[in-house]
């Protein structure tokens, strides 16, 4: 067996793993954001909840996706996390005494925060908080 045919038998053999590896990674991406969007989703849910209870429910449900943000990410994002965490505290007791103007303006503050960790981050934790970003842009449409 010739030197070259090994070099390409062995070319051919790495491609598929490569490309594998490759497409593995973009899925990851892709899961990361969606699960931003999710978490969106739920503080969304928060904004609009009718009563204490939903927003309490809304909120745990909230907390636990951003809990979830920490593994997600495969990065330390607590700091972040906590300050979105303080604003849905805010979130939840403006929902459930239905003001909805100061809802409104929670989220505006949750955005802003959000969109600054989308600037400073990268990978997974950036893909995670833009996924956020567009999650919460659904809200009060």
């Amino acid at each position: 067996m010739s030197r070259a045919s090994r070099s390409t038998r062995r070319l051919v053999s790495i491609v598929p793993i490569a490309l594998l590896v490759l497409g593995l990674a973009a899925c990851a991406g892709f899961r990361v954001e969606r699960d931003g969007r999710k978490t969106g989703d739920a503080i969304c849910d928060l904004e609009s909840a009718s009563s204490a209870s939903d927003a309490q429910s809304a909120l745990a449900d909230a907390q636990r996706w951003l809990d979830k943000a920490k593994t997600i990410t495969g990065r330390p994002v607590g700091r972040d996390v906590r300050d979105v965490n303080e604003n849905l505290s805010d979130l939840a007791q403006h929902a459930a005494r239905g003001n909805s103007t100061l809802a409104r303006q929670d989220i505006a503050v949750i955005r802003r925060n959000v969109q600054s960790i989308v600037r400073v981050t990268s990978g997974h934790t950036q893909r995670f908080f833009q996924g956020l970003d567009e999650g919460l842009s659904n809200c009060s449409d």
